[in-house]
């Protein structure tokens, strides 16, 4: 049964009245949860999902083609999500908001900044030719013609694939403690060409996690 409160603060940024929404909801495999969310007219956003069950920290990993992509996706905003066939890391930042999705729309949110990246490349030609193909290889995915992984870590267990398929596993204290918060990085070592600095698309880390916010392709 789904519950809502509302608590009266203050915004830490313009320090008006600020209203934390809070709901309840039951996800399938994974339990209950906890939704909180609050927006300030100054564009403080604030948004998470906090599981209501005692949870250890955990991996969740599962490879994907088109016929997963309505597969639901719960990432916390202390979730690292990777897709390790792109080189691409979201690590969670000071203003990382959770969401609750699908595979499409997580592919559709790291999709949207390589394509920024890539604009924003175009004076440089092995830049813009690295951007291309990796934003074709998403678009042979997406015509049911390949598979990529999409991995989500999370050190409190708030994250997860919602899938018979993805396979889950506990993390380390030592793998939990490892895990950063920050802004988009790639690793594109192995697509860069063999003359070039495996810093690749270098650039991207200065796309913050703002970026991954809300995806246009992604349902309401």
């Amino acid at each position: 049964m789904t519950q809502q409160a509302a608590i009266v603060s203050t915004c830490p940024l313009c320090a008006h009245e600020l209203t934390f929404r809070f709901s309840t909801d039951e996800i399938p495999f994974f339990g209950e949860i906890m939704l909180v969310s609050a927006s300030c007219g100054c564009g403080f956003k604030y948004a998470d999902t906090i599981s209501l069950h005692e949870r250890e920290a955990a991996r969740y990993e599962m490879e994907f083609d088109s016929d997963d992509f309505t597969t639901r996706v719960i990432r916390s905003s202390s979730g690292t999500v990777q897709i390790p066939e792109l080189g691409v890391t979201v690590e969670p930042g000071s203003a990382s908001e959770a969401y609750i999705s699908n595979v499409e729309g997580v592919l559709c949110r790291i999709e949207e900044v390589i394509q920024t990246a890539t604009k924003w490349s175009s004076d440089d030609p092995s830049k813009f030719e690295l951007g291309n193909r990796l934003l074709e290889r998403i678009d042979a995915v997406r015509r049911g013609e390949g598979t990529m992984t999409l991995v989500i870590d999370d050190p409190f267990g708030n994250s997860a694939i919602i899938s018979p398929r993805a396979q889950r596993r506990a993390l380390s204290a030592n793998e939990a403690h490892q895990l950063k918060t920050g802004i988009v990085t790639v690793d594109v070592s192995e697509y860069a060409p063999p003359t070039k600095s495996p810093a690749g698309f270098d650039f991207f880390t200065d796309v913050t996690l703002r970026e991954l916010t809300k995806s246009k392709c992604e349902p309401e």
